[in-house]
């Protein structure tokens, strides 16, 4: 049974009203999260050096696509729950929780692993500079380190969002951002670290919203309540979290992957301070495209319960009001970047004029085009809230990943400049979404005629 206080309705009343009081803490908490990334930036840039900067910079390309999978993965969990939540089949939202637990502890593990093993060599592919290897590969392993507690948050909070619940999370990310803020400070400014520091502060804080969303879930009062002691995988859900989740994951990390084709060619252009201004303008990107993701899980959500409660008629108003919303932010986004612009990319880097100028090129680029990434955004988890994870993965590799890959091969290679580099971002954000939209009208029409 829902609880009011705490949960959005999904299923009737206003979806316009409801997706905004869903959105708005989750956009929140997106943009807190960044604070985990963008602290270490600021961190390092102000007082370790250019070449931790880079270094932060560097290995994020590589740690945020892993994460870009873990997201991907609960985004399935949250997509499972949701609609065996809006069909009121509380038994299986149950085995569907503790199945998510499982899979989170033992994926947590097996990432953590494989990301400190193999750390250097990861790096090497992207074309990691010599002077900067050494700081990129200890903020890569120690970051890797924390994967389970991130894990964990991660699934947790996707189970919470999945029934409306979008506050709480808000809450845990807003007090592990401080922490992480106050322990990025410690570590670097009082005790003298550099990348390892701000590192070992994220997984401090990871630690923390781990505890915390377990310890909600724990105290739930309905089918999402957690038991440690029923804690194992039911193949049957298994099956169908890694269904959605898998190809959605993959989406996530081409995503990610796509990123790193653009940061290894700044690299190769062997130029610390483009590099380091790519990396800021890529963390204040990062702040951008959060809060736009905050409507494409609203999309994926509401989509789920809509279809589980079998309301289809609501699909294509949730389609309209979250595009409206994406446009809404959109333009706020672009008017912060046309006059705060390079103040944002000074806070990295301050008097580094050169870093400042590669860091605007890119942030003027992204933060003009940023809507478009949102309307990708919104199509692609429509599409996955129909059932179609598989064509969705497609459509990314084919649009994200190939739009830039023939971009830089081509373009960017007969004309080897900074900003021609960067268009090939939103040049993959509008040919993308043009293919979301025509594979989401054929799977809206076959809904309505079920």
């Amino acid at each position: 049974m829902l609880v009011k206080s705490k949960n959005v309705e999904m299923t009737s009343g206003s979806l316009f009203k409801n997706i905004w009081r869903f959105a708005l803490p989750l956009m929140l908490t997106n943009v807190l999260q960044q604070l985990y990334s963008a602290a270490d930036t600021v961190v390092v840039g102000r007082y370790a050096g250019r070449i931790a900067l880079a270094g932060v910079g560097s290995s994020s390309s590589i740690t945020n696509m892993i994460l870009s999978l873990l997201l991907g993965l609960s985004m399935g969990v949250s997509v499972v729950v949701g609609r065996e939540m809006g069909a009121k089949n509380d038994k299986n939202v149950s085995r569907i929780v503790h199945t998510a637990m499982a899979v989170a502890l033992t994926g947590g593990a097996i990432v953590s692993l494989i990301g400190i093993c193999f750390a250097e060599f990861f790096l090497s592919l992207i074309d990691v500079p010599t002077d900067v290897m050494p700081q990129a590969k200890i903020y890569m392993q120690i970051i890797f380190a924390g994967k389970i507690p991130a894990f964990i948050y991660n699934y947790g909070s996707a189970i919470l969002r999945a029934k409306g619940d979008s506050k709480r999370p808000l809450y845990i990310v807003t007090i592990s951002g401080i922490m992480n803020v106050a322990l990025n400070c410690f570590f670097v400014i009082v005790c003298g670290m550099q990348a390892d520091g701000v590192a070992l502060a994220t997984v401090i804080s990871q630690i923390f919203t781990a505890v915390s969303v377990v310890i909600l879930l724990c105290r739930e009062n309905d089918a999402t309540k957690l038991f440690f002691s029923k804690i194992k995988v039911h193949i049957k859900w298994l099956s169908q979290l890694l269904r959605i989740g898998v190809p959605l994951g993959i989406q996530h990390m081409v995503f990610a992957f796509s990123n790193t084709i653009i940061h290894a060619s700044v690299n190769s252009f062997e130029n610390a301070a483009m590099i380091a201004g790519s990396s800021a303008a890529s963390s204040i990107g990062n702040f951008y495209s959060s809060a736009m993701s905050a409507f494409a899980s609203a999309a994926v959500t509401f989509t789920s319960q809509n279809i589980g409660a079998k309301k289809y008629e609501r699909i294509k108003k949730i389609r309209f009001c979250c595009l409206a919303d994406v446009v809404i932010v959109g333009v706020f986004i672009a008017a912060l970047t046309a006059f705060a612009g390079k103040f944002l990319i000074g806070i990295y880097a301050p008097g580094d004029a050169e870093t400042i100028k590669y860091g605007v090129i890119r942030l003027t680029i992204t933060g003009y085009t940023i809507t478009t990434l949102g309307f990708m955004n919104v199509m692609s988890r429509m599409l996955l809230g129909c059932g179609w994870s598989v064509s969705s993965m497609i459509i990314s590799v084919v649009g994200v990943c190939g739009f830039r890959i023939m971009w830089v091969l081509t373009i960017f290679e007969q004309i080897r400049r900074f900003d021609v580099l960067m268009l090939a971002m939103p040049v993959s954000w509008l040919g993308t979404t043009l293919i979301h939209f025509v594979f989401f009208n054929i799977a809206q029409k076959k809904l309505l005629k079920s």
